[in-house]
C-alpha cells in the first residue's frame, strides 16, 4: 500500500470523527504524472488550521497556523517510516482534542 493510500484510508476512516467535532477536512492528490506526485490534507477549526503535504519520495511538511498568524513547521525526511507517519496523524488528531475542549 502506497503511503497516499494509507493517509487516505486513516483520513476516510476518521472522517466522522472530525466532523462531528466541527473540524472541516480536505484530502486531495495531485495528478500522478508529475514529477513528484504528492497528496494533501487540510484541517480547518475555529481558528486553527493544519496542512498537511506528503511527496511521492516521502518527504512531507506539515504546518499548523493560527489566525493570529503564528505558524508552526515540521519538516519529515521520510513518512513512509512508521514513527515519522505516527507523530503526523498523532498531531493531526490534536484537532479532534482541541475542538472537542471548546466545545465543553
Amino acid at each position: 500500500m502506497h503511503i497516499f493510500d494509507v493517509l487516505e484510508v486513516w483520513t476516510r476512516s476518521i472522517e466522522a470523527i472530525f466532523n462531528a467535532s466541527g473540524v472541516i477536512l480536505k484530502f486531495d492528490r495531485s495528478q500522478v504524472d508529475r514529477p513528484n506526485p504528492s497528496c494533501s490534507l487540510n484541517l480547518r477549526y475555529d481558528d486553527h488550521e493544519a496542512d498537511l503535504i506528503i511527496w511521492e519520495s516521502g518527504e512531507a511538511e506539515f504546518a499548523v497556523g493560527k489566525a493570529d498568524g503564528e505558524v508552526s513547521q515540521m519538516h519529515f525526511d521520510d513518512v513512509r517510516n512508521r514513527k515519522e507517519l505516527s507523530a503526523i496523524l498523532s498531531r493531526l488528531a490534536e484537532f479532534i482534542v482541541l475542538s472537542r475542549s471548546k466545545q465543553s
